[in-house]
């Protein structure tokens, strides 16, 4: 949901199958897919939260917005004016 103007904007995750990430899937390691995503930003690939914080940097949704999509909470939780529902302290 947008705060610079009415509507919504969207957020998005690319992975590219390429033969690291294929074997990644077939032996099963399917966790170590978001840092093969970070290392593969030269091939087009992109975090949902890389995403995310890019709208939340150019003024296009709110803190709040950010830290409900976001699938890493700990790196939107300073963005946030008041602590969420859900904050535990570590």
């Amino acid at each position: 949901k947008r705060i610079d103007r009415k509507g919504r904007v969207v957020a998005l995750e690319i992975l590219i199958a390429n033969p690291a990430v294929r074997n990644l899937i077939r032996e099963g390691k399917t966790h170590q897919i978001p840092s093969m995503i970070q290392t593969g930003k030269k091939y087009g690939m992109i975090l949902l939260d890389d995403s995310i914080m890019d709208l939340y940097t150019k003024g296009m949704v709110s803190a709040e917005e950010s830290y409900a999509k976001a699938n890493d909470k700990g790196r939107f939780r300073p963005l946030l004016k008041t602590p969420p529902s859900d904050f535990t302290e570590a």
